[in-house]
Formats: C-alpha cells, structure tokens, sequence
C-alpha cells in the first residue's frame, strides 16, 4: 500500500468492492470495519457476499493492498482462511461519558489512516450536554482513558468545547439534495392545500349561484303573478241571452 497518509472515514468504506488482487475478482463488499480497542487501530474487515449478503469473510487488515472506490486485498491460497479475533471491536454506537461522570453523546463514525489502520479521531454525537449543540463533533483518541464493549471514558476537557467535524463536500452534496427533496414535498403540501382551497371556493361559488338562481326564479315568478294581477279582464262581447219563449 502507498506509504502517503489516507485519511477516510470508516462509512466510506462500507459497501465497497472488495477485490483479489491476484485474480482480479470480487470477493464482496466491505461490511464492517474491526478495531483493537488498546491499539486503536482498524485490524481487519468483514467482507458480506453470497445471497442477501449472508456469507462472511473476515479480512486482516494486513491484507489490504489498496483502497480506493475499490478495496484490493491480497489474498493467499495457500494458507487457511483467517478468522476474526476476540479483540476486535466495532465502536459504534458506544456511549461517551466524562470522567467526571456525565454523558456526552455517543460514538457515530471515526476516521483512520487506511495505510497504517490508525485512528485519528472518533466522532461523536453530542446530547446537548453543558449547551453542545446536537451534531457531530470530533473525539481526539488521546482523550479517551477508556473504552469497552458498550462505552468510553473521555476527558471532560476534551467534549466541553468539541470541535466540529466538517463534512466533505460529497456529503454537502447530498444535503443539499437533501434539502431540495424536502423543499419538493413541502411544494406538493402546498399544491395540494392550494387545491383544497380551490375546491372549497368553487363549492362555495357554486353554492352562491344556486342562491342566486333560486332568488332569480322567485323574482320572475312575482314579477309575472304582479302582470296578470294589473292586465284588467276581457270584455263580454257575447249577446245577452234572449227569451224566445
């Protein structure tokens, strides 16, 4: 692997190809990635294939060769397939308390150098404690006194004024497309209480026709009782009857 530092964070990686190096085929794709937690340092990854993902192959990370939009992985017949080690951890999703005793939030992602596996800082999500706000901010491992299988032990310097992780500009892409999805389906509401306003108002227009139509009928039907009332009526011009007799 290139001896340059390559800093990723651990999400990157998961869904990507994993490939032999040796043969050029796709083994699977990247799972999860594994940690030692005394080291803090990524020791290998489990690689999902097979029908719905459910055939697992663990990968030392010693065998990564290359990461990229692939993983290329060496990948030596010879020897027995490797398995995973007890020690290995997957921090996400761990609680982050002071050694004070408070509760800060917890472990979200973390970022680590792909050459040597080393991980430059945790992120973690905060719980709004001492006014933090509720995002996502970075963990120095250094601040870590302890980690277990449920959460860590952080320095209370450390979380009280966290710095906040900057999203790399894929990822405000995808805000952004994020936010337009959610603009569009405030425009549907919109239509569609424009549409029901509209439906209102025609029925209400319609309404008001029918009265006015009724008004009108009525005002005909007096106008025409008022005709005959003032027409005087024809006179008798028949003869009177005479007595023959």
């Amino acid at each position: 692997m290139s001896t340059s530092p390559q800093i990723v964070r651990r999400s990157e990686l998961l869904n990507r190809r994993t490939i032999d190096r040796r043969t050029a085929e796709e083994v699977g794709r990247v799972d999860r990635v594994w940690l030692d937690a005394h080291s803090q340092r990524a020791i290998g990854f489990t690689c999902k294939s097979g029908l719905l993902g459910s055939k697992k192959t663990w990968f030392a990370w010693a065998q990564v060769d290359t990461v990229g939009e692939n993983v290329f992985v060496t990948i030596n017949p010879e020897l027995p397939e490797l398995h995973q080690p007890e020690q290995a951890v997957c921090p996400i999703g761990l609680e982050v308390l002071t050694d004070a005793g408070n509760q800060a939030g917890a472990v979200v992602d973390y970022l680590f150098d792909v050459r040597t596996g080393s991980v430059t800082h945790y992120l973690f999500k905060s719980s709004g404690w001492r006014g933090v706000l509720d995002d996502i901010y970075l963990l120095p491992v250094a601040a870590i006194s302890t980690i277990g299988s449920k959460r860590a032990i952080v320095s209370e310097a450390a979380v009280s004024e966290p710095v906040q992780y900057a999203e790399g500009l894929h990822k405000k892409v995808g805000l952004v497309a994020e936010f337009l999805h959610e603009d569009f389906d405030r425009t549907l509401k919109n239509v569609a209480g424009v549409k029901r306003g509209a439906q209102s108002f025609a029925e209400k227009f319609q309404d008001k026709a029918l009265e006015v139509r009724d008004v009108a009928q009525e005002k005909v039907a007096e106008l025409k009782r008022q005709r005959q009332e003032s027409v005087p009526p024809e006179p008798n011009l028949e003869p009177p009857d005479s007595d023959l007799s």
